[in-house]
């Protein structure tokens, strides 16, 4: 998944470390599967990629969407993109009780 996700990333790639991206894939995994309550098949290890992209590009900004500086404003990013969030739902274990 590593080389798959430097595909992903393309030129910016060389930023990271294949530390930080391994981290990244590791978390994004453990993720997508608490959140789905299944293992990974190929469409949640797609999304785990994205995922994993969204996490090293939030680095070091915490979320951070937009920012002023002459009016001193900013903005952050909730959560993930709705296709994402789509993919995932769909994959979703319902638990019935």
């Amino acid at each position: 998944m590593l080389e798959e996700l430097k595909i992903l990333l393309g030129e910016i790639a060389e930023n990271y470390t294949d530390a930080q991206m391994g981290l990244a894939i590791k978390l994004s995994i453990a993720e997508v599967e608490e959140y789905c309550g299944r293992d990974l098949d190929y469409g949640l290890e797609i999304a785990a990629l994205q995922i994993a992209k969204i996490k090293l590009l939030r680095m070091d900004t915490e979320g951070l969407a937009s920012q002023g500086f002459s009016g001193v404003s900013e903005s952050y990013i909730d959560g993930y993109p709705a296709e994402i969030q789509k993919l995932l739902n769909r994959k979703r274990k319902i638990k019935l009780i």
